[in-house]
Parts: structure tokens; C-alpha cells; sequence
């Protein structure tokens, strides 16, 4: 400081230095700065050598010129400018918005600039709007999920009970009208089977602040029993503790569970007393060829039988847990919805109801291995966590098409667990397609061996497929195969002749066995069905060791066998040809070498 100055001029030097406000001179015929103090300086992240000697153009600091220009305009017409927001730019390419007041003085000759840096001042209520609006529009979400829910929905005093509000939903599910209900207790309008149950509630509720899963019976006006799972809160509501309740009525759904349940239940026990008198009978069937095949397949078709059926019981808990679950669910859905506009929810919901209706597509190793970097990569540029895992569900889901042909919404999906919702529900349904594909399988197992089983030699000839009596033999002993025979199917037609099926599935029963024999269940099976204007043709080749020559000729003789004593008695090829040949008049021929062995039975078709 020049120590030539006098007293009141350092005192006024060492306030504009010093001041906690930034302060500028600018020479008003120049436009040039002739002093700023460090505050100022701050403001425009400059040095003040950087500043001084510069217009405001030379510095580029304002956002806007049109600022300045009123600044300027208001300076020539009142002499001073008050308390006027600006932003400015620093050095940096950053904005600050500064509180500006600014007067001419010196007769003119200069304009003393003072103003406050308020950027953090204008970003906390940048923010106070944002939430406010958030807030509202929170609650105006939370009063349509309310009303609108297709569960029902109850607000209640935490500590007295008395119901504040219930949705449509609620009334429908208890019988009484909204007037009935809102000011009185469960307790009062005779809801509970037992006090236990809203006793065990409230205890749950008290003790972790929530609870969900938890069964229910209620009581309807009426007087009709309905089942619940209900999820469960706490949260404040007009200034005190309000309860608010989630039930699902379940009941319809706990009536298919235990129908389903029993129907597993009697369709074993038949398939049981099935297996029951097959194993009785066992003994007596060994002695003749068409019995012993039937007891071989005992094994496969109790095995066979057993894995749909392990898989409807495995889906069906799954989904009685799952079940059990659908209040958490549901308010997790709620808080994940909540963050979205009406328009948003609607667009999302539309999204996952096409999404529920794509049809599964499976893809090869090195399509799953694309699919899947397709996926993470799309996941990982939209910040989405586990993105790994995600794509994985996706894939196998066989979703991942549809997925990647709407991305737009994976973006609106993000920073949400609703993805993973969704897939969790999509998991379900595959379950219920699966146990409906169990279903299939197990009916269509026993169906053919009630085939099998009503062997009789008839007197009249029927209209007879020839294939269905081919697959019924290949899904009994489908277990046998499934681990090491490859069956290929040449099905080039699919006729009709008059037949006895029981004697035809005999035919191919001993065929396809002796070639699962012979190759010891480890190789290539194939069997091919073509058709002339005369006559059917079906083929059975395995690639066995072959037939040596020297039993070749002999191998239709009854009573003859090459099996281990007890595997076989001789006659299944006997009567093979008795029944193709006197039965059917038609013929069987076979040729055979080392690494291949093909029999053909030729059947006319009138």
C-alpha cells in the first residue's frame, strides 16, 4: 500500500482489498478494469494481473452479452444498477451466478462494481423445486397406486385400528362399502377368523417395522371365507403412525394348488398300482416274449415316469414360494414404479405385457456367447449393475431378441431392481409351461404303455398309423436311449393300413430292442418308414457288431437264442415273422456285417 496516501484513502484501500464482497473498478470511457479485488478475481478464476487492463469482452465472462447490455442500460438511465443476477463464465468454462450491484462514480468517470457469488444459494433451490415437485408428484402417484391397485389396499390408525381409507379393491374383497367400513376396526365389522391372526400381524409389523408373506382367512358381510397373503408398513400419515396393509386374495389360487396337488396325487397312485401289478405279474410274463419285454421296461418306464413328475413337484413349490412372496413384491414394485410418470408407468407396463407373450427361442453355443457380450454391452453403457448376470437370465429366458430390439426402455429400466422383477415373474411362467409340459409327458407316457399293455391278438383288422406304433415303442424305452443311442427318425411317410396295432407294436418292440442289445445301448439307431402304391416299408438299422454268418440262418427258428440264460427265450424273432408274415402277409428279410445290421418288414397296404 503507498504509505503516501492518506489516512481515509487506505482505510477505503484496505476495505476494497479485504472485502469479503468482490468489488471491480472499471474506467467507463475504456471499458477497461482499473482494480478488482481478489474476491472478484476468484469469481472469474483469474489472477488479478489478469483482469486489470481488460474489458469484459477482452475476458469473455459473460454468459449472455444481452446481461450486459442491460447492465449498461440501466447504469446510463438510473446512474445504478441493484441486486441484478448474472452468470458469469471463469477461466475454466464454468458458470457462477453472482448477486451484481454496480454505481457510477467520480462524476461519471468510473463504475464501482460489488456483488455476491450466490451459485450454491441458486443450486439449493434448484434443488428445494426439484423435491418439491418430486413430492408431488410422489404423492399424486402414491393416490393413483392407492386406488387404482387391483389388490387390496387399507390405511389404518397403527394404534387403534380404525381403518382412514381403503380402495375400491378392499371393498370388494371384505363385501362392505367404503361409508361401512372407513372409522371402524377390523376387530368391529368381524374380518379376522381369529384375534390370532391380526394379533400375529401387528406383532410382526411392531417388531421390524414390515412384514409380507404372511397367510391370512378373512371373513366377507357375507359370511364367505376368503384366503390372503398380505404385505404389511408402517409409515407416518397426517402426523401420526398410520398401518398400511397389501392383501391378495389367493383363494382361487390355493383351490387350483390343492386341486393340482391331488390330481399329482392320484395320478401317482394309479401310476403306482400300474407299476404295482406290472411288478406282480413280472414272473408270468417271462414266459413268453411279449410278457419278458414288457417287465424289461418296467425299470425305464418307473424312471421315466418319476422325472416329470419330480419336476411338477419341484415347479409347483417354486411357485407356492413365490406366491407366498407376492406382497414384498408388490411393494417393491410400488417404490420402483413410483419414480416414473403416469406416461412412463403405462409405456413400461405396455412394454412388459408384450414382453410376457415372446416366445422362447433357444440359440447355439457360439449365438448364446455373441448374445450374451450383446447384452452386457448394451447393459454396462446404460450403468446398469450386474450386467453379467442379467444378460445370462435374458439368454436363458430365450428373451434376449425382443430385449435387444427395444433398448429404449432398458434405459428407462435402469437404477431400478425392476428388471430383475420382471425376470423373476418371467421364471414363473416358464415353471407353469414346464409343469404343463410334464403333464404332457407323463400322460402321454402312461397312455402308451396302456398301449403296451392291452396286447391282445385280435380277429378283425383296424385302420392302424404305422408311426404311432413305432413312437409308441421309442417313448418307452426313451430312458434306455437317452443316454448313449442317437435316433434318427426317416419318416418320408406316414401311412395307414389295416392292421393289428398290438402285434405291430410287438414287431417293433423286439426290432429296436434287439438292436439297443446289440450295439449295448451305445450308437446309432435308425429307423425309416417310405411308402409304395402296394405296399409300407420300415426299416430299423443299428451299427452293432453285425450277426455272425453262421446263426444267420437260423435266427428265426423259435427257441433259439444267442442272450445270456434268463435275458431272452428264444421266440421274439418267431414271432415277428409268424405275425408279418401269416398275420399281416406281408414280409421280414434282414442283412447284416460287421458294423451293420438293417431288418425290413414290408407290409401290404389292402
Amino acid at each position: 500500500m503507498d504509505s503516501a496516501l492518506s489516512i481515509t484513502d487506505r482505510i477505503w484501500f484496505t476495505s476494497f482489498a479485504e472485502s469479503p464482497i468482490g468489488m471491480a473498478i472499471t474506467d467507463l470511457q475504456t471499458g477497461l478494469y482499473v482494480e478488482a479485488n481478489e474476491v472478484y478475481c476468484n469469481w472469474l478464476g483469474r489472477k488479478r494481473e489478469e483482469v486489470i487492463g481488460k474489458s469484459t469482452i477482452d475476458l469473455g465472462i459473460y454468459s449472455n452479452l444481452s446481461d450486459r447490455d442491460v447492465i449498461l442500460s440501466k447504469l446510463k438511465s438510473e446512474g445504478f444498477v441493484l441486486n441484478f443476477e448474472v452468470p458469469l463464465i471463469t477461466k475454466t468454462g464454468e458458470t457462477v451466478t453472482i448477486l451484481f450491484s454496480g454505481k457510477i462514480v467520480e462524476n461519471g468517470k468510473y463504475l464501482l462494481s460489488a456483488g455476491q457469488n450466490i451459485t450454491a444459494l441458486k443450486e439449493k433451490e434448484k434443488l428445494a423445486n426439484a423435491l418439491q415437485k418430486e413430492l408431488k408428484i410422489s404423492k399424486e402417484l402414491f393416490e393413483s397406486v392407492f386406488r387404482l391397485n387391483p389388490a387390496a389396499v387399507s390405511l389404518s390408525n397403527a394404534e387403534t385400528g380404525r381403518y382412514d381409507d381403503v380402495n375400491e379393491a378392499y371393498c370388494r374383497l371384505i363385501g362392505y362399502s367404503r361409508e361401512e367400513i372407513i372409522g371402524h376396526t377390523s376387530h368391529d365389522l368381524n374380518i379376522w377368523i381369529t384375534k390370532v391372526d391380526r394379533a400375529r400381524l401387528m406383532a410382526e409389523v411392531q417388531k421390524k417395522g414390515w412384514s409380507t408373506g404372511m397367510e391370512a382367512s378373512v371373513r366377507m358381510k357375507s359370511g364367505e371365507i376368503r384366503h390372503v397373503v398380505s404385505g404389511n408398513t408402517l409409515l407416518k400419515h397426517d402426523g401420526r403412525i398410520t398401518l398400511l396393509a397389501i392383501l391378495i386374495d389367493i383363494t382361487e389360487a390355493k383351490q387350483n394348488k390343492e386341486a393340482l396337488e391331488f390330481a399329482v396325487k392320484e395320478r401317482t397312485k394309479e401310476l403306482n398300482r400300474i407299476l404295482e401289478d406290472l411288478q406282480k405279474t413280472q414272473d408270468q410274463l417271462i414266459l413268453s416274449e411279449k410278457m419278458a419285454t414288457l417287465g424289461q421296461l418296467v425299470a425305464s418306464v418307473a424312471h421315466e415316469i418319476n422325472n416329470p413328475l419330480a419336476a411338477i413337484s419341484a415347479f409347483s413349490e417354486q411357485l407356492q414360494n413365490r406366491l407366498s412372496d407376492f406382497g414384498s413384491r408388490l411393494l417393491e414394485i410400488r417404490t420402483c414404479m413410483g419414480k416414473y410418470s403416469d406416461e412412463e408407468a403405462t409405456e413400461i407396463i405396455r412394454w412388459i405385457s408384450e414382453l410376457f407373450q415372446v416366445k422362447p427361442k433357444t440359440y447355439s453355443f457360439s449365438e448364446t456367447r455373441k448374445i450374451k457380450k450383446n447384452l452386457e454391452s448394451l447393459f454396462s453403457s446404460a450403468n446398469i449393475e450386474l450386467a453379467y448376470d442379467l444378460a445370462d437370465r435374458i439368454v436363458d429366458l430365450g428373451i434376449s431378441d425382443y430385449i435387444l430390439e427395444n433398448t429404449s426402455f432398458v434405459e428407462k429400466l435402469k437404477n431400478t431392481p425392476i428388471l430383475s422383477i420382471i425376470l423373476n415373474e418371467l421364471n414363473a411362467l416358464r415353471s407353469i409351461e414346464s409343469i404343463r409340459l410334464a403333464v404332457e409327458r407323463t400322460s402321454k407316457i402312461v397312455y402308451n404303455l396302456k398301449n403296451y399293455g392291452r396286447m391282445d391278438r385280435g380277429s378283425t383288422k383296424i385302420q392302424t398309423n404305422i408311426i404311432e406304433t413305432i413312437e409308441t415303442v421309442l417313448t418307452l424305452y426313451q430312458n434306455k436311449m437317452k443316454s448313449g443311442i442317437e435316433c434318427i427318425r426317416l419318416y418320408n411317410a406316414n401311412p395307414e393300413i389295416p392292421g393289428y396295432p398290438d402285434e405291430l407294436i410287438q414287431i417293433w418292440t423286439n426290432l429296436i430292442y434287439n438292436s439297443l442289445q446289440a450295439m449295448q445301448f451305445k450308437g446309432k439307431l435308425t429307423i425309416q418308414v417310405e411308402e409304395t402304391s402296394t405296399d409300407v416299408e420300415v426299416s430299423i438299422k443299428d451299427n452293432g457288431p453285425g450277426i455272425p454268418p453262421a446263426i444267420q440262418k437260423r435266427i428265426f427258428e423259435p427257441f433259439y437264442s444267442t442272450k445270456e440264460k434268463g435275458e431272452g427265450t428264444g421266440l421274439g424273432l418267431g414271432i415277428v415273422k409268424q405275425s408279418v408274415e401269416e398275420r399281416h402277409k406281408g414280409q421280414i428279410r434282414f442283412f447284416s456285417e460287421p458294423g451293420q445290421t438293417v431288418f425290413i418288414v414290408s407290409i401290404p397296404k389292402l
